[in-house]
């Protein structure tokens, strides 16, 4: 009778962790099957100890999809860290509910029934959705996703160097650390001759159309200049002229006398 009793158990679990038919698996490829009508997606990993305990009530929730009209999904984080990144998963398992490309993170109970009643009811009315910048579909967030995506196979290199390749731990940090300055170098390189095209210092040389009105402005400043000059030298030339008439003007007066 016990045998049976734990068989018995045994096959209970194994249905309850069965996955749901209509649960529907996403990946990098297809995640923008999102973008379109009403969805529930969780994020989880194998590793995760709350992941399975959800699992059960996320799939009875899949299970009743059809019915309340709305499709339930499943990422798996280790297999796609680059929607880990785009969603930016920080903790698991993480939910989100999504209504025409619009997302709101699901903070509630997890437990089928309040799934339920949180789509029936349209609670995520209620919610705020995410901003435009943290949006999974813009830009920036594609850039983080490209991030994660590069830091797990620097993280699966690592791994097949020091497993598969047998070199030391610490020589693979090395190696690592080594690229990234080098890496840096060249980057900062060209950041700074970029800033140094686009916005020159002020040493640098002035172009040649500021040189030229430069030029310009000299050479009508130096016209007044020269013109005083030349009025002061007639000045000058008036002055010695009536000094030498007065000078002569004596002896001439005395002639007329004698």
């Amino acid at each position: 009778m016990k045998a049976v009793a734990v068989l018995l158990l045994v096959v209970v679990a194994a249905a309850s962790a069965a996955k749901s038919k209509r649960l529907v698996s996403l990946h990098e490829e297809t995640w923008t099957q999102l973008l379109k009508g009403e969805w529930m997606v969780e994020f989880h990993a194998p590793w995760c100890p709350a992941c399975k305990d959800l699992q059960k009530s996320w799939n009875a929730f899949a299970d009743m999809s059809t019915e309340i009209g709305i499709k339930v999904a499943e990422v798996d984080v280790t297999i796609n860290p680059g929607l880990s990144g785009r969603f930016l998963v920080t903790a698991l398992p993480t939910i989100y509910h999504v209504k025409d490309g619009v997302f709101r993170f699901y903070s509630g109970p997890r437990d089928k029934t309040e799934f339920i009643s949180f789509v029936e009811e349209k609670k995520w009315a209620h919610i705020e959705p995410v901003p435009s910048y943290k949006h999974p579909n813009s830009a920036q967030m594609g850039v983080v996703a490209v991030f994660f995506k590069l830091s797990m196979a620097v993280r699966d290199l690592h791994n097949h160097l020091v497993d598969n390749v047998g070199v030391p731990s610490g020589a693979s940090y090395a190696i690592f650390a080594g690229i990234t300055l080098a890496l840096g170098c060249v980057l900062g390189f060209f950041i700074v001759m970029i800033i140094d095209n686009v916005f020159p210092t002020a040493g640098a040389p002035a172009p040649k159309k500021e040189q030229k009105k430069k030029e310009k402005k000299a050479e009508a400043s130096q016209g007044p200049q020269q013109e005083e000059g030349s009025s002061s030298e007639d000045a000058a030339r008036n002055r010695k002229g009536s000094e030498k008439k007065a000078a002569a003007s004596p002896k001439s007066e005395g002639k007329k006398k004698k």
